[in-house]
């Protein structure tokens, strides 16, 4: 095996399967990547047994095809310190030789015969979408996922095609992220509704930018493949069943406005100085022409923001923990949101037009 390729390139995909490549596990082969060398193109790929990632690098000049396994960290830190555009990769006398201007590294491999295979795109997908909208669903919704839950299935996204639609929901209880795009379905094609772990998405956020991308998409045998030009990742899906998303839509926020999101943001990370762990809801006060945004912590002091907002309803408080409304605003990117709500006790709703919708419980506001 012998080889040159782009530095840049090279870094940037052990970057992606860094994040694939086990870091802490008893099975050492977990930690690696494989590379193969073809004709002309260099195979990476990592697995942790429950994703799989293959990337294609195509800035190479194979001299000699040929495979390699070694510890993905180790070649990733490698590559990435060094400044060579180029770099050369040799495998010889049971060593992987990386060498550029002025320096030589000796890398151990290990055995490639044990480590697992990856799923491959095979046939027709079973839709095709835009990348840039399938990042757009996956930051809308990922946040709002459970991290630590009895409730498995809650620790993933909902991916559910209606039609020419995906939509993406996810939750941990006590907020709910739901958002859609179109797709364009393959015919004859019926769907299965599918529950998809985080860290597959997130690689698809980590993937580099190409501009008019678009995601093959394949669901097959508790399986989910997403085919993006050069890379394929595939997952394991989570079991289990997902709340009725639907039954938590309120439909009883009746009382609406307009906020500006960067005011609104600003003001809570100002009113969300003064709380703690005893007391660390923000009070949002609604009135004609004004919102007032209050807090307050024993021994610390307290916080009053005021906004003009186009309000004109009768005044309403209600008491939310600010880091849940901070969570939304960042992934919003949008001038403006739509904060709709009813009563105190009653969930609120954020929206941006039709294509996302974000619920999030109030908090006591006796504790706020």
């Amino acid at each position: 095996m012998k080889l040159r390729f782009n530095r840049q390139e090279m870094a940037d995909a052990l970057a992606l399967v860094c994040q694939v490549a086990a870091v802490r596990t008893p099975k050492e082969i977990l930690k690696c990547v494989r590379l193969e060398a073809q004709a002309d193109v260099l195979l990476l790929t990592a697995t942790d047994l429950e994703v799989g990632l293959r990337y294609a690098l195509t800035q190479v000049q194979v001299e000699k095809p040929g495979e390699v396994l070694v510890v993905a960290d180790t070649l990733s830190k490698i590559v990435r310190e060094c400044t060579d555009e180029v770099l050369d990769l040799e495998l010889q006398d049971n060593a992987l030789h990386l060498c550029g201007a002025g320096s030589h590294f000796q890398v151990v491999p290990q055995a490639t015969t044990d480590f697992p295979p990856i799923a491959v795109m095979e046939g027709e997908p079973d839709w095709t979408m835009d990348l840039a909208l399938l990042r757009r669903l996956i930051e809308w919704t990922l946040f709002a996922a459970a991290r630590e839950s009895t409730r498995y299935a809650m620790n993933g996204v909902l991916w559910e095609v209606t039609g020419e639609k995906l939509v993406l929901a996810a939750t941990d209880g006590r907020r709910l992220s739901v958002g859609w795009g179109k797709i364009t379905v393959a015919n004859g094609k019926s769907i299965p509704q599918i529950i998809v772990p985080g860290k597959a998405l997130s690689l698809v956020s980590r993937l580099p930018d190409a501009a008019e991308a678009t995601v093959a998409v394949m669901v097959k045998a508790n399986q989910l493949r997403l085919k993006i030009g050069g890379v394929t990742i595939g997952t394991s899906l989570v079991e289990g069943h997902f709340p009725k998303y639907q039954d938590v839509l309120p439909k009883d926020c009746n009382r609406k406005v307009e906020l500006d999101t960067m005011e609104f943001q600003s003001a809570l990370k100002r009113a969300a100085l003064l709380t703690n762990e005893e007391s660390k809801g923000v009070r949002l006060a609604f009135e004609e022409g004004k919102l007032t945004l209050s807090s307050r912590a024993p021994e610390q002091g307290e916080a009053q923001i005021t906004l003009s907002v186009d309000y004109h309803d009768e005044p309403v408080e209600i008491g939310f923990n600010p880091v849940f409304l901070l969570d939304v605003l960042r992934v919003a990117h949008a001038d403006k949101v739509c904060f709709a709500f009813s009563v105190p006790a009653r969930p609120a709703v954020i929206r941006l037009g039709e294509e996302f919708t974000h619920v999030v419980m109030p908090v006591n506001l006796s504790s706020a």
